[in-house]
């Protein structure tokens, strides 16, 4: 294979740009980033490796921050990256060229593609119109279609994040928010005990547990238990897959969630057995 892409998607945002960038592209192999930590396998051999995946916190989510610090790049040369996001500021890129330059490699090329939010805990959270949608999804392949260029040809790109949405106007508020953030998704987040859970309407229909990323939620009296010690991935394809809308987000003292009142968000392009099939081996 000339070009590996790995990656990780949640509700399908990050698994349609992996999934179209790979028909674009001869000689590609799709790796779900999931299903690579679960096979211990860390070891790139293509010419050229990618990585496609959601913003989380305004940096890269959990799984592929551990898939990262595991992998061997040494048989590789080009590497690019993709975040999706629903709008927020993106902070991960330096993450992953830190990483490489352990092997004396460089990040070669990052972009960021804005998508449909799947983040109903928010209060500006609301659901995407058709209209939005078709939309977003020719900005999304006219995208691709660049990164297509940029990859063949092995250019340098980097995505320059000038449009992402801020937190305050105050310059120095909103640089302690940028840096506290990823701190509470990778590292507090993972610890809280109850985070998610299942209200009334929540029938046992298991879709939970099957789209289920990290396999935090397993089955028990036909009710998801989300298991204190497995790291949840924070994906949240458990909130938007769940046909009842059942599942729910906790509100904190940090933060007011608004999921009972939200909808939920699932790309029209990728359905729930494509997102279950990251952690199949």
């Amino acid at each position: 294979m000339d070009t590996t892409i790995y990656y990780f998607s949640g509700t399908g945002n990050s698994f349609f740009i992996a999934r179209e960038l790979k028909n674009l592209l001869s000689n590609t192999e799709l790796v779900p980033i999931v299903k690579a930590i679960k096979e211990n396998n860390f070891v790139t051999k293509a010419e050229n490796i990618g990585f496609v995946f959601p913003t989380h916190g305004l940096t890269i989510p959990i799984p592929v921050k551990i898939f990262l610090k595991k992998m061997n790049v040494t048989n590789s040369h080009y590497f690019f990256a993709v975040a999706t996001r629903g709008g927020t500021i993106f902070r991960g890129f330096p993450v992953i060229n830190n990483v490489l330059k352990k092997y004396n490699k460089c990040l070669n090329a990052g972009f960021i593609i804005d998508m449909a939010s799947n983040d109903p805990k928010l209060a500006s959270y609301h659901d995407a119109t058709k209209e939005k949608l078709d939309s977003l999804r020719i900005y999304a392949l006219n995208k691709i279609k660049l990164i297509q260029k940029v990859i063949i040809n092995k250019e340098n790109y980097h995505n320059d994040d000038k449009t992402g949405i801020t937190f305050s106007k105050n310059i120095l508020l909103n640089l302690l928010l940028s840096r506290l953030i990823p701190f509470m998704t990778h590292f507090i987040s993972p610890m809280v005990k109850k985070y998610f859970y299942a209200d009334s309407k929540c029938t046992g229909c298991g879709t939970c547990e099957k789209v289920c990323l990290s396999e935090k939620i397993k089955m028990n009296g036909k009710k998801p238990v989300w298991q204190k010690n497995v790291t949840c991935y924070l994906c949240y394809s458990c909130l938007n897959y769940c046909p009842f809308k059942a599942i729910q987000i906790y509100s904190k003292i940090w933060m007011k969630s608004f999921t009972t009142e939200r909808g939920r968000y699932l790309h029209p392009y990728a359905k729930s057995g494509e997102i279950a099939q990251q952690k199949s081996k």
